[in-house]
């Protein structure tokens, strides 16, 4: 990439409205990544790009995910949809899941993609794809703020997740960030067992936090966040 457009970066990201870097800049970076085939350097521009950015990471990771086995679609899809959703950027994850899933119905006809409508959605069910259902449910239910049915998607598909490992971790920060679910506290049993010695009562349990923002001061801001 071309040191002006990074330099750009730099500069807009200390002086400009965005603190991660201008959404156009990161755009044009990210294209230019992709056009080259450095994967990981275009999608971490992209995820902080425009709202033309979703088409271009799809396109990136489609064209990766046929190089490979089928069953590993979810992961790609998953490569766009999680990060959008780490930068509260609910359009952009969506906008990513459907493509995918548009491509893949109509290159893979025996699938059997079932159609499941409602008069406020449309889902796909791809039966022998478990967590590709996992992260258009999770779409739905972060657009419905419904936190029981985020709860319920995670035990259901708790298999899975824990079968794709890197998953859990960024499952845990969007239950926080859209549902307020609290991270499990990380148990020291050493510093337990002090604090049941000197403090007469175990650990303290950990405070009520209010739910944080989607644009908080620590998350990237990038245009169409919802």
């Amino acid at each position: 990439m071309a040191d002006s457009l990074w330099s750009g970066i730099r500069w807009s990201s200390k002086f400009g409205e965005y603190p991660a870097g201008d959404p156009e800049l990161h755009h044009v970076a990210g294209s230019l990544y992709a056009e080259e085939h450095e994967t990981y350097e275009a999608e971490r521009h992209l995820i902080l790009g425009t709202k033309d950015s979703p088409e271009v990471l799809f396109n990136m990771e489609y064209a990766w995910y046929k190089e490979g086995d089928a069953h590993m679609a979810p992961h790609f899809a998953a490569r766009a949809v999680l990060p959008y959703l780490l930068v509260g950027n609910v359009r952009a994850a969506t906008t990513s899941y459907r493509l995918f899933a548009s491509a893949l119905t109509n290159d893979n006809p025996t699938l059997g993609v079932q159609d499941v409508s409602s008069a406020t959605s449309d889902v796909r069910i791809f039966p022998s794809l478990p967590l590709l259902n996992f992260l258009g449910l999770l779409l739905l239910a972060i657009q419905r703020g419904a936190p029981e049915v985020y709860k319920g998607l995670v035990s259901k598909y708790a298999t899975q997740i824990d079968e794709a490992e890197a998953w859990a971790e960024p499952l845990e920060m969007i239950g926080e960030m859209y549902f307020g679910i609290q991270k499990p506290r990380q148990s020291n049993p050493l510093m337990d067992m002090m604090s049941g010695l000197f403090g007469g009562g175990g650990a303290a349990p950990p405070q009520q936090t209010r739910r944080p923002g989607l644009r908080g001061a620590d998350a990237p801001a990038a245009e169409g966040l919802d």
